[in-house]
């Protein structure tokens, strides 16, 4: 019996508590910064909240942080539970240890905006400091969770983690949905056939499977009612420059109670001592976060709305801008800009829209036109057309060609119906 000693030497980054709190804080919106921050004052002495009025709220239903001459209630906010939200709430946390629970809300926190999960058990395992054996199965119970499909890797497991719900998996859709999927829509049976074994009766029988499914789970919590949303960010344009301010004067004076602070520094009981200790160290924990999120939140709106000024301004189509170019301009982490722009609305002066649509990424073969180019284009070169002979996809590749933008065919076809424009043959008068 021979005994092998090997070295192994690997990087991996590993997140604080501190780091974790600091990044939950900043994922958070306006309204959920409020909340966090009001139970913060109710549970911990040390936290002095702001100046009361008379209605005894923290936030004055009468308040108006912004006093210039654009309105921000313009945009309006759903008035049901968020995603977040609902999956909570299907929580029992009393039947969770504290890490369960820490491993929970994290995932949770992670989801994009069509409800899958970004990172693996195994990275969530590193984050969090705790084993992989307990983030892949923190990971198991976010995917048993409604809406079915939540919490997948991408749009084939979202449809095949449906199919488990309806006892309707098997080997063969595993195959299908996590590696032929795109080669599936298109109906290259053929193709698949060949790659996989599978034959084309029980991919014809996968399609129509999924046909019956819901391939966005979180679009049930992305509707529009009648409250409006305040905005988390307020960009000025002034004498060619940009500035940006955080929409948060309600917090005002929030700090440390010296009153407390001095009770109970002074009172010499061991367990007094050991609660001051802990309530401090939470109340700075907090502070320090929420002041991190102010300066993240400046730093990178102010590059994104100089590179998007264009379109702020002159209503020019969007350049690219992709979280990663943007993470490498200003070296911090792809996934600390997903957290940042998370679910926030900013202020321009033209319109109040959602920070994330300023992003859109290039077109692979022309990296400096942006989808939203691409796609102002084709839809002024459909505009201007000869009604009685329409352009066919072909001939409208061929014009975004000369425009500089170098397409398929079949990529024309799925942009055109994109933006609602129906084929040559329905276009014809």
């Amino acid at each position: 019996m021979e005994l092998n000693a090997k070295q192994d030497l690997s990087q991996r980054q590993v997140l604080s508590y501190a780091q974790i709190q600091s990044l939950q804080v900043l994922s958070m919106n306006c309204d959920e910064l409020e909340r966090f921050v009001q139970q913060e004052i109710e549970d911990n002495p040390l936290l002095e909240p702001p100046e009361y009025t008379e209605t005894t709220s923290i936030l004055p239903t009468d308040f108006h942080p912004y006093s210039g001459e654009a309105s921000y209630r313009d945009i309006p906010a759903p008035e049901h539970a968020s995603l977040r939200e609902h999956l909570l709430r299907q929580l029992n946390e009393r039947t969770m240890n504290a890490q369960e629970w820490r491993c929970m809300q994290f995932l949770i926190d992670s989801l994009d905006d069509q409800g899958f999960l970004d990172l693996s058990a195994q990275e969530a395992a590193a984050l969090l400091q705790i084993t992989p054996a307990l983030a892949k199965q923190c990971v198991a119970r976010l995917q048993s969770l409604d809406p079915p499909g939540v919490g997948a890797r991408d749009l084939g497991d979202c449809l095949y983690l449906q199919l488990v719900r309806l006892g309707q998996q098997n080997e063969s859709y595993h195959t299908l949905l996590h590696t032929c999927l795109e080669d599936l829509a298109a109906g290259r049976f053929h193709k698949i056939t060949l790659r996989t074994g599978i034959s084309k009766l029980v991919q014809h029988r996968c399609l129509q499977a999924i046909r019956q499914l819901d391939p966005h789970p979180a679009a049930a919590f992305d509707y529009m009612e009648t409250r409006f949303v305040t905005p988390d960010l307020i960009c000025e344009y002034t004498n060619g420059h940009w500035s940006v301010q955080i929409n948060d004067r309600w917090m005002g004076t929030v700090g440390i109670s010296a009153l407390y602070d001095r009770l109970l520094r002074a009172d010499g009981r061991p367990e007094i001592q050991a609660y001051y200790t802990e309530r401090l160290a939470r109340a700075q924990l907090v502070l320090s976060s929420i002041e991190k999120r102010r300066a993240t939140l400046t730093a990178l709106v102010l590059h994104v709305v100089r590179h998007q000024s264009a379109y702020l301004l002159a209503d020019d189509p969007l350049r690219p801008l992709s979280f990663r170019g943007l993470a490498e301009e200003m070296d911090i982490s792809e996934s600390t800009i997903s957290r940042a722009v998370r679910d926030k609305y900013i202020q321009t002066p033209r319109k109040t829209i959602l920070l994330r649509h300023l992003f859109t990424t290039a077109l692979p073969a022309v990296k400096e036109t942006s989808q939203a180019q691409a796609l102002q284009v084709l839809q002024d070169l459909i505009a201007s057309e000869d009604k009685r002979a329409p352009l066919s996809d072909q001939a409208l590749m061929e014009r975004l060609q000369h425009e500089g933008i170098t397409l398929a065919r079949r990529t024309v076809a799925k942009y055109r119906e994109s933006l609602g424009i129906p084929g040559a043959a329905q276009r014809k008068r």
